[in-house]
């Protein structure tokens, strides 16, 4: 409920129109033209899958929040990224061999707004799903974000103030990780 009545205020808000700059920096560091196909968890408004997009990626963008979605597909002028799918669904449940092969994985700051549980869901699915080589593009906040400890306890490091956000302890999770398989 938080994110459709977020993106029905802001979705088409300027300040969210131009790409993250993890979008920016993940293009220019970590992503080239071997790497086709990108899948966004939690694609909210679009931006990034959008600047993907314009660079030439296929791209999936998932998101649970059906005003999102609907903002996304306005944003594409109708269509004029052939190579942008917009897929309205839960990205903890979503059968991913429904769009492969996938290159790459793009999550910002979604697995913080997840529960641990639907984590250790996702990350193999995530894992499995991933061509040999693929890369998993992860910005999150940690538990050394300054609103780490505001707002209600929810316990493993999660709290609510305006929203569920749960703070990632970094070494933990690149032991998680490294458990699926993934390599830093």
């Amino acid at each position: 409920d938080y994110w459709e009545d977020y993106y029905l205020k802001h979705g088409r808000d300027l300040g969210l129109e131009k790409q993250s700059s993890f979008a920016t920096f993940c293009h220019n560091f970590f992503l080239n033209s071997k790497k086709k196909h990108i899948v966004e968890l939690g694609s909210g408004n679009g931006r990034d899958s959008i600047y993907f997009a314009k660079h030439g990626y296929k791209v999936s963008a998932i998101d649970q929040s059906t005003t999102a979605i609907i903002n996304e597909k306005n944003k594409n002028h109708s269509g004029i990224y052939s190579n942008l799918t917009p897929i309205q669904d839960d990205f903890i449940k979503y059968d991913f061999s429904s769009i492969a092969p996938i290159d790459v994985f793009y999550s910002r700051f979604t697995l913080h707004a997840i529960s641990k549980n639907d984590e250790n869901i996702l990350l193999p699915k995530v894992f499995s799903s991933l061509l040999t080589g693929g890369i998993f593009c992860i910005e999150v906040r940690t538990i050394k974000d300054t609103l780490y400890g505001k707002g209600e306890d929810y316990g493993d490091n999660a709290y609510k103030t305006d929203h569920y956000r749960r703070f990632i302890d970094s070494q933990k999770f690149l032991k998680l990780m490294f458990s699926y398989g993934f390599e830093l």
